[in-house]
This record gives structure tokens, sequence and C-alpha cells, in this order.
């Protein structure tokens, strides 16, 4: 069974040695790209499986963005235009590039994962190479890697953060072979896309300048540490300069206080930050280092350290001979976890000028630990053949525990290797939505583009991806990160609460005036507290009040103005939803009543 390959392939010795060299290369990368592409193809199947499907997302980054296609789409839409104002420079030039070849952002964002995805492939596998020269190990550090990748919602989102695997394991490869120019692009890609990760990429830079030499930490004495530090850093600051002067554009920053003052950020919380327990807060959510728990092949990299002080057989022999393999360049692991947590522990201590802690180890640790574990597996494996070869080939006879733990251990790699190929599985964990009442996207597609639907049902959230017409707010947009934009948020809420429980029929007019409200879409269950009560960014919200008040008015058994209209003026009713015509609202007929 042939594991490991020379580290490099000279020209000395016959063709037919050349061949079964680089042939394992071929075989092993070939094996890699296939599963990833049947990830890729199974997802994108499912994903034009349904005329109203959406990964959940692509609601908030992407749809804006059929602008590209359609410029008259979302006028004047001030959730649009915010997330158009905080999407970084690359994300955006990727889809308006696509947009001239003649594909509609939310037609390209379902073929964009599979893309990354296949460059991620190829250069964690050449990653693996130079850690570790086993082609059968980087297809495994491939293989853990889809399975981390395509069984969550990150890189089938499309959004800026699937961006990160192909462009950071990029950088990671031009820094193992020490080639300036293309790592310093990568780090300054990344910084176009996903600033958090380029801020990563610097520390693994500065990392990196200091050396374990015996029993003491020394700076570096090779001058290129020196030139790929300085060279990344200069890079990184002319790209985050503009992204740091974007998001001034965007008004009043976040701060601390404000931050921990507001609801929204509390237990519970739309953006839940605080008030968790501890355990939670620093292995979970937003605050914490994430380790994704399933599936869980990756959380085996944990063990690689303890390999290396594994108990030896002598003073000359490993107990596992194939670690010898290992070169030094491993190191890089470590520097990306230290970087990683630097940056980690600063996003803490000036949170939230830094943004969110978890940005800075979630994805980069979803590379170092499959390349760790793919090394812990094929470390075990090669001492396993080593053990059981001569038993496997007929040399020796297998006794019957042995043929036991073989079985098992088939079993069991069998499991781990199938299980997650499945597609419904594969689907769930992606998180995507499908229309509940259809009819009312298909309805709404076909009035005029500047048409404003008013809503506190969850699913009009949907209404711009799969209507393509504005909402007029809604928990999927509500998000508490930039004052200014936030407060119009909460405006736009209180607003909406009293047009839908306000008793007094002026001020329902009054709302859809103000905001021009075209369309209003409301659930069958809509006029029950209850409703009011189980949804998360309406309780526990910097305008509480504003639902105690409608919450007040349902239990003290007044009417709400528009309910006597709802028959008379509903355009569409499908399922347990209506959409109300908002001109049919009217408050003569209200008072006549």
């Amino acid at each position: 069974m042939i594991l490991f390959q020379p580290a490099s392939d000279s020209s000395s010795g016959s063709s037919a040695s050349r061949m079964f060299v680089r042939s394992p290369f071929a075989f092993w990368l070939g094996i890699s790209l296939l599963f990833t592409l049947y990830y890729g193809l199974v997802t994108i199947a499912y994903a034009f499986s349904h005329p109203y499907l959406v990964q959940d997302d692509v609601r908030q980054h992407v749809v804006w963005m059929q602008r590209f296609t359609d410029p008259e789409l979302f006028p004047n839409d001030w959730i649009a235009n915010y997330f158009q104002s905080v999407a970084p420079l690359g994300f955006k030039a990727v889809f308006a590039a696509a947009a001239k070849l003649g594909l509609p952002a939310l037609t390209f964002v379902k073929i964009l994962p599979l893309l990354l995805s296949l460059g991620t492939t190829v250069y964690l596998f050449l990653i693996f190479l130079e850690l570790f020269p086993s082609p059968f190990g980087a297809f495994l550090s491939t293989l853990i890697t889809d399975q981390l990748l395509w069984l969550n919602d990150d890189l089938i989102s499309g959004t800026p953060r699937a961006f990160v695997y192909p462009i950071f394991t990029a950088f990671l490869y031009y820094l193992l072979r020490r080639s300036l120019l293309p790592c310093v692009l990568a780090l300054g890609l990344q910084g176009l896309f996903f600033p958090h990760l380029m801020l990563v990429g610097v520390g693994v830079l500065t990392v990196a300048l200091v050396k374990w030499r015996g029993n003491r930490l020394r700076l570096s004495q090779d001058r290129r540490d020196y030139l790929f530090w300085a060279a990344g850093l200069g890079v990184a600051l002319l790209v985050i300069l503009p992204f740091s002067r974007a998001m001034d554009s965007l008004g009043n920053p976040l701060t601390y206080d404000l931050m921990r003052s507001m609801p929204e950020h509390g237990r519970m919380g739309r953006n839940e930050y605080f008030g968790v327990p501890p355990l939670n807060f620093w292995f979970n959510g937003r605050s914490g280092i994430r380790l994704q728990l399933f599936p869980s092949l990756s959380l085996v990299g944990l063990a690689l350290p303890l390999l290396g002080r594994f108990p030896r057989r002598s003073l000359r022999e490993s107990r596992f001979a194939a670690m010898q393999h290992l070169t030094p360049k491993v190191r890089v692991l470590v520097d990306v976890v230290l970087a990683s947590m630097g940056w980690f522990v600063l996003a803490h201590l000036f949170l939230p000028r830094l943004y969110l802690p978890s940005r800075y180890n979630y994805h980069s640790f979803r590379i170092v630990l499959p390349l760790s574990a793919a090394i812990v597996f094929t470390v075990l494996i090669s001492q396993f053949w080593q053990t059981f070869g001569p038993k496997l080939r007929g040399k020796v006879p297998l006794a019957k525990g042995d043929r036991t733990l073989i079985g098992l251990l088939g079993c069991l790699a069998a499991v781990v290797t199938i299980v997650p190929l499945v597609p419904p599985l594969i689907y769930v964990l992606q998180n995507w939505q499908i229309a509940q009442t259809p009819a009312i996207h298909q309805f709404l597609a076909e009035q005029p583009k500047s048409a404003l639907v008013a809503s506190l049902a969850d699913e009009a959230d949907n209404v711009p991806a799969f209507a393509l017409r504005s909402t007029l707010v809604g928990r999927e947009f509500a998000l508490a990160y930039h004052p200014d934009y936030y407060q119009e948020i909460q405006n736009r809420a209180i607003a909406l609460l009293q047009l839908q429980y306000s008793p007094n029929p002026q001020t329902v007019q009054q709302v859809i005036q103000n905001y021009g409200i075209d369309w209003i879409w409301i659930e069958d269950a809509a006029f029950q507290p209850e409703y009011l009560r189980q949804k998360d960014w309406l309780v526990h919200s910097s305008f509480k009040s504003a639902v105690d008040e409608a919450i007040a008015t349902l239990e003290q058994g007044k009417t709400p103005a528009i309910v006597p209209l709802l028959d008379r003026c509903t355009a569409v009713r499908a399922g347990r939803s209506r959409l109300i015509d908002a001109a049919c609202v009217d408050v003569r007929s209200v008072v006549a009543r």
C-alpha cells in the first residue's frame, strides 16, 4: 500500500519510476476533485429543483445584487442600500462580472460554491503535500474539508465568507512555497472579500518572525521572513484603509456601552452576544471558539500534538514511524492557530471595534483542523498497515480477533465516508429557505418594481429573493451593528406594529402613507398575543414597549382597525396567509363600520 511519495521528483531514474511517483499524486488528486464535484453537483441540482428556494444568508448579501442585471429593482430600498454599502469590494466585483456574462446574482450564487470548493480542494491538497508527502493523506484532508464545508451553510451561501477557503488556502500554499508575489496578492485579495482573515494572514506572517531555538524564543535570522512580513503588512494596509472608510460612511459606529445596553445583543436577542452561559460564551456563538461538532472527523486533528509525545519503543524509534515524514513546514498550522487566537483576544478586548471575535478563528480552524486530522489518520493507517499488512497479504494467518478488528474499522470508515454523502442530510444542514405560500410571491412578482410589502410574517423575509420586491422590515434584516441603519429598522418595526395592531384607523392610514406601503402580508395567527411573544427579534428588542402595547391591545379585546377590512381587501389567499391591498385600507370605510 503506497501512502508516501518522495518530496521531490528528480529527473534521475527510469521513466517507469517517474510515472510511479506521479501516479499516486494524479490519482488521489482526481479522487479528491470527484468528491468535491459530487457535493457540488448534488447541491446545484437541489438548488435549481424548486423555483422558490434560496439559501438563508443569500437573502441579506446577494439578493440586492440583482440590481446588476436590472437597475430598476429595489428603488430607494433602505435595506438593499445598506447591504450594498457593507459588501466588500471584491465580492461586488465578482457578481457584477457574472451579471455582464448573463448570470443574474440569484443564479450565479447557486453555481459559485462549487467553483470555490474546487479551488479549495486543489490548494488544500498541495498544502498537505508540503507538510506531509502523502497523496493519500492529502486526499483525506480534502475529504474531511468537503464534509465540513458542504454540510454547513458557509460555503454554500456564496457570501463573502465563502471566499475565505480558496483564498486563504492559496495564501498558505504560496507562503509554504516561499513565493512572495502570489502570497501577498492572495493576502490582499482576502481583504477584498473577508478582511478579518486578511488580518489573520498578517498575524501568521508576524508569528513567523519568532523562532524556537533550544529552550528560548528568538527572532528569525531569515531575511525572507521580514520581506514577507513587510510586503504583507503593506498590502493589508492598502486594502484595509479604504474598507475602514467605507464602514465609517455608514454613520456613527457601534460602541461597547451601546452594544451592552441593547437587548438585541443580549440573551435571546436577534444578535445575541451577552448574557449566555460562560461555556457557551467562550466556545460557541459570535463570541466563542467555534469548533464544528458534526461532521466530527476534523476534531481528530486536536490529537496531532499528542502523536509526537507518544511513548517511544527506543531512543531511536518513534512509536509511530510515519511521523518521520512530517516536515518542519507543519509549523504553519501552529502559526495560524496563534494568529487566529491573537486576533480573537484583541477582538474581545476592543469589542466591537474589530467586530465579532469568532470571525478570526472559525474559518481558519476549519482549514487547520482537517489538515491536522488527515496527518493523524495517515500516521495511524500507516501504523495499521505496518502491523496488519503481512496478514492481509496472506503471508501471516489472521487471527479471529484480528478479523473482527479489521471488520469493525472497515465498517467505521465506510460509515464516516458514506453518511455525509447522503443528499437529504446535505440539504438540511445547508440551511435552505423554501416558499410555503408561492402564490403570494408569484403575485407580488407581477406588481410594479417599486412595490413595498409590509409584514411580520417570517416568510415575508423571502419577498426580495422570490418576488424581487422590497419589504419594509423583517427579522432577517434586523442587524444591530450600525446604529444609524438599525434606528431606521426600529422606526419601521414600530410603524408596522401600529399598522397591524392599532385600533385607531387614522394611525393605520398614516403609516401606509408615510412609507408608501402597497401590500400588507398578514398571517391568520397574527392577532393572537402568543404570535408576537414567539418572535425573538421583537420581544428582545429596544422597541419592546411597542410590542407590549400591541399585545395589550389584543389581550384587552380591542379590535385592530385593520381586522374589519381583511376579507374585503384580500388580494391573495394562500395557506394561512393573506395579502392585503393597502390601497383598499380606507379610513373612511373603517369609520363607517
